[in-house]
């Protein structure tokens, strides 16, 4: 076992502001923690309870909902420490929290480019959708991403474990793979061909998915408009939606649950009936209370 696993490193401070300030901006990332991780996790039970939420579709949101969490809570808390205690993190953290930042990385482009996979099935094929994409095969597709994106996060770590660090500062605010390879006085080449490498796979693999998926869905709508007016009339308003609907999944979340919230009409009815649900059990539970109060005779 390397020495340099004892090793403390020093995250790049992200405040310099006097000692009573530090409590407000704690609170600051507390709050946006906490909302972000509530908003996720009612999402995901929303879409676990509500059986018409059992569609692919939405079981691929859960599982990009899921990635949020996981993100949020490997950086937020240690920002959150860096204000309170000190910006000094231990290796064995370091490496912990590097290897979550970059499994969301990895993993979130590439349920973007399942989902739009998804949409285009529904587009292009939609008499055969249920059969191409079931909740079993939507499971599946997510679990072996899962296990690919660990497995290609869970090599840099291991190449990191050979070198010998000399330097303890980060230039970051968080621990990533690079720049804690960067404190090496070893040869770091094998790092960054790699890191490259991931790299250029990934992107090579999101930009062609993306590309092909809806180039072929605009190739519909444009020949759906060519056909006959009464066909245009009743199935490309169908395509339109969906397309709407699949460009959406292009743009990169900067907060899942509420746009997905808000944007998805059945995740939205489905949140509207059980808020009424839960007004009309506490309501009960308030007219059973007052009727148990027996009055005393006078």
């Amino acid at each position: 076992m390397n020495q340099s696993l004892k090793h403390v490193f020093f995250l790049q401070a992200i405040f310099n502001e006097p000692p009573q300030v530090r409590p407000w901006t704690f609170s600051v990332f507390f709050f946006i923690y906490i909302v972000t991780v509530t908003l996720n996790l009612v999402l995901i039970l929303l879409i676990i309870l509500r059986k018409q939420l059992h569609k692919p579709v939405y079981i691929f949101l859960a599982y990009l909902l899921f990635i949020d969490i996981i993100c949020s809570t490997a950086v937020l808390p240690r920002l959150m420490y860096s204000v309170i205690v000190n910006n000094e993190i231990r290796i064995n953290l370091c490496f912990i929290q590097a290897f979550f930042i970059s499994f969301y990385a990895l993993m979130e482009p590439y349920i973007l480019a399942i989902m739009a996979i998804d949409r285009y099935l529904a587009v292009c094929h939609p008499l055969r959708y249920g059969v191409l994409i079931t909740n079993s095969k939507a499971h599946r597709v997510m679990w072996a991403t899962l296990c690919w994106c660990f497995l290609i996060i869970g090599v840099q770590p291991l190449l990191l474990l050979r070198l010998t660090f000399c330097k303890d500062v980060l230039p970051n605010v968080g621990c990533l793979f690079i720049a804690v390879a960067k404190l090496s006085c070893d040869d770091i080449t094998v790092q960054s061909i790699y890191g490259l490498v991931m790299a250029f796979i990934t992107i090579t693999f999101i930009i062609t998915v993306v590309i092909i998926t809806y180039g072929l869905i605009l190739y519909e709508c444009l020949c759906s408009t060519k056909n006959s007016e009464g066909r245009t009339g009743k199935s490309s308003s169908h395509i339109f939606k969906h397309l709407s609907g699949s460009l959406f999944y292009l743009l990169q979340p900067l907060a899942n649950p509420i746009v997905y919230g808000f944007r998805m009409a059945e995740i939205r009815r489905s949140f509207q009936r059980l808020w009424i649900c839960s007004l009309r059990l506490r309501l009960s539970v308030v007219l059973k209370w007052r009727a148990s109060i027996v009055l005393p005779n006078f």
